[in-house]
């Protein structure tokens, strides 16, 4: 395998190259051959100009790229055109693919990823190059099922730093293949029994400070989003007010060059990946990058002296892969923070690969068994053989690739502040975590406490029943297992089951003598009893700690057809926890001892529930039940 690079200024010198990239194809003996564009400020009109010279003149050479960004800065863009031609001498190696997609159909395209995929044996990489803000690129990696890696970056749009930060993006990015796409996946797959590939994910910044919570911003359909994750607020606070607060930094032209240092960080699956926001809008973050809920973020931090280090230490591991051919991707985070020593980083790996090629990505890609994907700030190598050679083909994906600090002499300031930043934040996260377990210790307390209360509370009101003595709790535990059943989250059931046992609290204020009374009540005697439902709210109403616990007093004699009390509540106006509580009463009412009857047989009690749907009952609440009588052919439940 060979690697030769070309580098033009202008679309007009690109096309009058292409005959020295004719000398080299007439030079070199090869079996397969297929180029890396990047093309840097060019819009798509004249780059369509460019691709069709390509197919007349040099129809044998397969390519993939993307538009690009910068060359040293955020400010000082410049155009120019990147051809990287990479020639395989010993069979078929190249095999490109576009798969064209709008935002919502990632999955979909990953279907066809993997059909193309399934067809190739012996495949080793996927250099690959999506374009279009608005696809989720995350969505589409985990859909795949190919175990080799995935590496490159996303197509930058043309714009100037001040428009994209006022949401005014000229046009999308694109990505380079057969055709120019402005929204989808742009690859070459990389395969051959004799070929061999090693990937480096290199990050160089490490977290700092305490983590965070976050809150998203729910996609809308149909509106266009930039990036991945739309973050509303961190912390409880609008997003973009952290900048603020730690590092004194308002959103406009100058915020990225002013966040460089500390870009966000989230952990996901062992690896670190940083975060730079695109854009902002009302208080709310634009990521390019994937953030679930429950993720923590954090900031982080570095130098340029262990930033340097890692890039390093990287190309010292591709040295030891004796790559033939090298390619690179760079964020334009790393630019601005190393400023007039980026150079360094790629100068590293071309001691050994001179005619390397690299680009500067809207964010980068490196991604393989679920780990990686959409990273900032970052530096992704790649080098690719055909021969054996002397070193092993690996992917680190969430390796340290921390620099050692010098172990003599003077260790410079800026190393000694960053082992100090990551000695306070061990600590700080150490402390955090210490005062979490200890909140939720005391939480677990309080909770036992109120059962505690709840449940001696509970007894006192069924021991005015000489014949239910127990009946809130068999409530409690009837209501919480139909919520179980119905599929509530197991606090729902805990909720469920807690005014459950308080759900008769408001007999308190019934007398023993009608409670008690062996024979048919009174109207009079009637309305003293329909009183407690109303009774029980008002105690519980008071417990501010548990303001739930009055849904189950008031309501659990309401019926879904209007004709219960104290309200005259129906269908979904009575609470569901009220309407489990219902049919739980119910049925230990017709399966306990009263004082005007004794326990009904199991099969009446069936009769009387299922004949209840959709009247007395909940018809999917009163089903539930109607399976746990059905379920208990002892008829042993209602000594629960």
């Amino acid at each position: 395998m060979k690697q030769f690079e070309f580098e033009f200024d202008s679309i007009e010198q690109a096309c009058d190259g292409v005959s020295g990239i004719q000398r080299i194809l007439g030079r070199h003996p090869f079996k397969d051959a297929m180029a890396f564009v990047f093309v840097g400020r060019f819009p798509e009109k004249e780059v369509e100009r460019l691709i069709s010279m390509y197919d007349a003149c040099l129809p044998e050479v397969k390519r993939v790229g993307i538009s690009e960004g910068y060359a040293t800065d955020f400010r000082s863009a410049v155009s120019r055109i990147k051809f990287n031609l990479v020639l395989a001498e010993c069979g078929k190696v190249f095999y490109p693919v576009q798969i064209p997609c709008n935002p919502g159909y990632e999955e979909a395209a990953a279907a066809e990823m993997n059909r193309f995929l399934d067809a190739i044996p012996f495949v080793k990489g996927v250099a690959f190059y999506p374009s279009g803000l608005g696809i989720n690129i995350t969505r589409f990696l985990h859909a795949t099922h190919s175990s080799a890696p995935f590496f490159g970056a996303l197509a930058i749009p043309r714009y100037e730093s001040e428009q994209l930060l006022s949401d005014g993006i000229l046009e999308d990015g694109y990505g380079i293949g057969k055709e120019i796409i402005s929204s989808g996946f742009t690859a070459m797959v990389i395969a051959g029994e004799h070929v061999n590939l090693s990937l480096d994910y290199i990050l160089g910044w490490e977290p700092i400070g305490r983590e965070m919570e976050v809150q998203l911003e729910p996609a809308v359909p149909g509106v266009k989003q930039i990036g991945e994750t739309q973050i509303r607020l961190i912390d409880g606070a609008p997003a973009l007010e952290i900048y603020r607060k730690y590092l004194g930094v308002e959103w406009d032209e100058d915020f990225i060059i002013n966040v460089c240092e500390f870009p966000l960080m989230v952990q996901q699956n062992g690896v670190d990946i940083c975060l730079v926001p695109m854009n902002s809008r009302d208080g709310r973050l634009s990521l390019i990058g994937n953030v679930e809920e429950t993720d923590k973020l954090r900031f982080s931090y570095s130098t340029r002296e262990a930033i340097l280090s890692a890039s390093l230490e990287g190309s010292k591991r591709m040295a030891a892969f004796e790559p033939e051919a090298v390619v690179m991707s760079l964020c334009g985070n790393r630019i601005n923070f190393l400023r007039q020593e980026a150079h360094l980083e790629w100068d590293y790996y071309r001691r050994n690969n001179p005619d390397l090629v690299y680009c500067h990505g809207q964010c980068e890609i490196a991604y393989k068994d679920g780990k990686g994907g959409v990273l900032n700030s970052a530096l992704v190598a790649v080098g690719i053989r055909e021969c054996d050679g002397h070193g092993s083909a690996e992917s680190y994906i969430g390796r340290n690739d921390f620099g050692e600090t010098p172990k003599q002499g003077p260790i410079p300031l800026e190393y000694r502040i960053s082992h100090f930043f990551h000695v306070m934040t061990d600590e700080l996260v150490h402390l955090q975590h210490h005062l979490e377990d200890e909140v939720e210790k005391k939480t677990r307390e309080n909770e036992g406490l109120s059962f505690h209360v709840v449940q001696t509370l509970a007894e006192a009101i069924d021991a005015k029943d000489t014949y239910t003595n127990g009946h809130s709790s068999r409530v409690a535990a009837y209501s919480r297992e139909i919520a179980k059943r119905f599929g509530l989250s197991e606090r729902k059931q805990n909720e469920i089951y807690m005014m459950g046992l308080l759900h008769d609290v408001g007999k308190i204020g019934v007398p023993d003598a009608v409670i008690n009374k062996p024979g048919r009540l009174t109207e009079e005697e009637f309305a003293m009893i329909k009183t407690h439902p109303a009774t029980g709210a008002r105690i519980l109403e008071k417990i501010r700690e548990m303001p739930g616990l009055a849904v189950g007093a008031r309501w659990h004699h309401e019926r879904i057809d209007g004709r219960g009390y104290p309200d005259g509540l129906k269908g979904d106006e009575i609470p569901l926890e009220a309407r489990i509580i219902a049919v739980a009463d119910a049925y230990d009412a017709m399966t306990s001892n009263r004082s005007y009857r004794d326990v009904m047989p199991q099969e009446k009690v069936r009769g009387q529930i299922e004949n209840g749907l959709g009247t007395q009952f909940d018809p999917a609440f009163g089903k539930v039940m109607l399976q746990m009588i059905d379920e208990d052919t002892q008829y042993r439940m209602r000594e629960v």
